[in-house]
């Protein structure tokens, strides 16, 4: 973290780890596909041809 001047006091690893909660934002894309926060599910997704 030193190469990157990141404060001491701050984990950089720990923040990347937050933002990837699939409850952060209301939509979110997981590997398990876009997840619904509001409804608690996933959303279904399909390709019109």
């Amino acid at each position: 973290t030193s190469e990157l001047h990141v404060s001491k006091d701050i984990d950089p690893f720990m923040t990347l780890c937050f933002m990837s909660l699939p409850v952060i934002p209301t939509y979110k894309l997981t590997d398990m596909g876009l997840f619904d926060v509001r409804s608690f599910s996933f959303v279904p997704l399909e390709l019109n041809k």
